[in-house]
């Protein structure tokens, strides 16, 4: 392995968290103060402003809040909150270990709220009077329910065949953002594969180990999946995660779970490819000082290998570090913007060029310095957002032709690696926007066209 990983950017547009912050402190002033209502409201605001307008009744009285392959339904009444959820429905068969695991559910991953059982329904239950609705208390407890629904209503229907009581409304990926995801996600898999191989050869397992993790990483980063997949991948970032194994039989099974990624068809990602509303996220909401804690053992290592030369080690470290970030958090704007840029700008480059980009873009963090430099102005940041629009999009209008390409010699993966070039010369000032989409116009017409250049 030569170069870094390429980089991809997300499916979403933002990987902000929607959390107001400030309507949690009134939350808690308006509970010490006994106004347990105004409490509960701007709890509900400080998860998400938008909800109670978009999911409440007009008394303000109930609010039924869909999070995945589940519905909240909170009722206040009687002086009282009552929080109700429907989850699965019993199958014909396999009734007796579902319910052993929901049992194990109750006494393992749930502490105020429970499942129970009703008419062969279950549904996760919490009751309590309004005035001991302490804002700390009820967040946990519908954290608890959303994060434990969602993660085992695809467990239990694809072990047990249980059903789900409300089927999510989600919005699919297009035909052309599926194409795409599948097709970077091969390239990044062999990318992973191939480097790998090299570091096997030298018995160097624990930069085996860092490209694995990081690229199953990034796959959850850029396509994020859903359903039994998302569960799958999360298995498979804490398995790689396990100290009480030899590392080379954790390669292998990193190894494992990136042949599986490989070999899925087109059909098996769209069915878990799909956006879908969420209540309460699976990830922290993100803070400068955290991410610079969190940083900071990976930060002194990744410059003493700086300062010493030794750049693949840099880079290796910082990029593991950048995705790793993602998986946990929600991620605010300034510092995405900084990752996002030195990523870009890094992407499939030598050692040595691209440790220069990724240590400073980690040094900024570590210092706080998030403003964009005086080069990357507001118009600048406007082309380049502008530019990968546009190559998305004449990736994915020829990726019918490009896979065929791939198949008969490789043409895609050519065609990405010029791509990227060409990419590179314009953030780096050498080639002009123009110019930029002229080269990549023409790139499109050899490798997606009939072979010859327009």
């Amino acid at each position: 392995m030569k170069q870094t990983l390429t980089f991809n950017l997300s499916t979403i547009v933002s990987t902000e968290s929607k959390i107001k912050v400030d309507y949690f402190d009134t939350s808690v002033e308006a509970f010490d103060n006994g106004e347990y209502l105004q409490s509960f409201y701007a709890l509900l605001d400080y998860v998400n402003d938008e909800f109670r307008e978009k999911y409440g009744n007009a008394k303000g009285t109930e609010f039924n809040i869909p999070h995945g392959s589940i519905v909240v339904n909170i009722k206040i009444e009687d002086d009282r909150l009552l929080i109700h959820a429907p989850f699965l429905s019993l199958p014909e068969k396999n009734r007796i270990p579902l319910l052993r695991q929901v049992a194990g559910l109750n006494f393992n991953a749930m502490d105020l709220a429970q499942v129970e059982l009703k008419k062969d329904r279950l549904a996760f239950e919490y009751t309590c009077p309004l005035a001991l609705a302490n804002p700390y208390k009820i967040y946990y407890i519908l954290q608890e329910i959303c994060n434990t629904g969602d993660k085992y209503d695809d467990e239990f229907e694809t072990k047990f065949g249980a059903q789900r009581i409300y089927e999510p409304k989600v919005t699919p990926f297009d035909d052309e953002t599926l194409n795409t995801v599948y097709e970077v996600v091969q390239l990044s898999c062999k990318e992973c594969m191939d480097a790998v191989k090299d570091f096997e050869a030298d018995r160097k397992y624990g930069f085996a180990w860092n490209v694995l993790d990081t690229t199953i990483l990034k796959i959850l980063y850029y396509a994020h999946p859903q359903g039994q997949l998302l569960n799958d991948l999360n298995k498979a970032v804490s398995e790689m995660d396990r100290e009480d194994i030899p590392l080379p039989e954790v390669v292998n099974y990193g190894k494992s779970v990136i042949a599986r990624l490989q070999g899925m068809t087109k059909e098996q990602w769209a069915e878990d490819l799909y956006y879908v509303e969420t209540f309460i996220s699976d990830k922290r909401r993100s803070n400068l000082k955290n991410i610079q804690e969190n940083f900071e053992n990976s930060y002194n290592r990744a410059t003493q290998a700086f300062e010493t030369g030794d750049y693949m080690t840099c880079c290796l470290m910082i990029v593991y570090k950048f995705y790793e970030m993602y998986y946990y958090n929600n991620v605010q704007d300034d510092v995405n913007a900084v990752v996002v840029r030195a990523l870009e700008k890094a992407s499939a480059k030598p050692w040595d060029e691209a440790a220069p980009i990724l240590h400073a873009a980690m040094d900024n963090i570590m210092e706080g310095e998030l403003e964009p430099d005086d080069d990357d102005d507001e118009e600048g940041e406007f082309d380049m957002s502008q530019m990968m629009q546009g190559m998305q999009q004449m990736m994915q209008q020829g990726m019918q032709q490009a896979a065929q390409a791939m198949q008969q010699g490789g043409g895609m993966m050519e065609y990405v690696q010029k791509v990227q070039e060409l990419q590179q010369q314009l953030a780096a000032g050498q080639v002009s926007m123009e110019d930029y989409m002229l080269k990549v116009q023409q790139l499109a017409a050899t490798y997606m066209g009939n072979g010859q250049q327009q």
